[in-house]
């Protein structure tokens, strides 16, 4: 007669390692593989599961900073510049959006010191108002727009027919030193962030060619957290 084969269907602690690097097991199945035990730390005398994303993933963010895998210093047109003109000939009446965007390539990770708008009406009919929105940022606006939240406010940065204006926007630990509207901390943009250049024509006159420009300061980092 034949006998009963005996399978080992013990979980080994190689096995929990692998399924735990893959991330293809959950919570509840990692407890399971421990007979209901984890590791569990104290959170203002709560016991909590450790957060590995807090306590790992997130603090990347400062290493990033450490590895500078390029520059950014609004030399590259579509890259780091973005220049947007006014057409010669061509009508524009009040309201005339032009718009331009630059986006983070896959695989990167830009920390932003400034963001340098020129606009530029210099020998132009039309005035200009200028602005920059992230995609990062909701729009909080009653009808959002789809490109975030602009820098400015509406009004923006204003260039009267005739002039230019230009403008620093800085991010940095020392940034609101020059500036109370700069920002603290750098500006990470992930891959895929999109940054949005637009100038609105002020006044309904024939425009002249005159060229405006969005330049990005920083660097580019080494992507740690996704």
């Amino acid at each position: 007669m034949g006998k009963d084969r005996l399978v080992d269907k013990t979980i080994t602690p190689q096995q929990v390692l692998q399924a735990l690097q893959a991330g293809s097991i959950t919570t509840a199945q990692a407890q399971a593989m421990f007979n209901g035990v984890i590791p569990v730390g104290d959170y203002r005398g709560v016991a909590a599961i450790l957060d590995l994303d807090k306590l790992v993933v997130q603090p990347l963010v400062n290493a990033e900073l450490q590895h500078i895998l390029g520059i950014l210093d609004g030399r590259e047109e579509d890259y780091d510049l973005k220049t947007l003109t006014t057409v010669v000939g061509v009508t524009s009446p009040v309201g005339t959006l032009l718009t331009g965007a630059l986006t983070v390539p896959a695989g990167q990770v830009w920390y932003i010191s400034a963001v340098r708008t020129v606009v530029n009406a210099v020998g132009a009919a039309n005035g200009l108002v200028g602005n920059w929105l992230c995609s990062l940022w909701p729009d909080r606006a009653v009808t959002p727009n789809p490109a975030g939240q602009a820098f400015h406010p509406l009004a923006g940065l204003i260039a009267a027919a005739g002039a230019a204006t230009t403008t620093l926007d800085e991010f940095g630990p020392i940034a609101t030193a020059w500036v109370i509207t700069n920002k603290v901390p750098l500006l990470r943009l992930p891959a895929g962030t999109v940054i949005t250049f637009t100038l609105v024509t002020t006044t309904a006159q024939v425009d002249v060619a005159a060229a405006s420009t969005l330049q990005l300061y920083g660097s580019v980092g080494k992507p740690l957290v996704s």
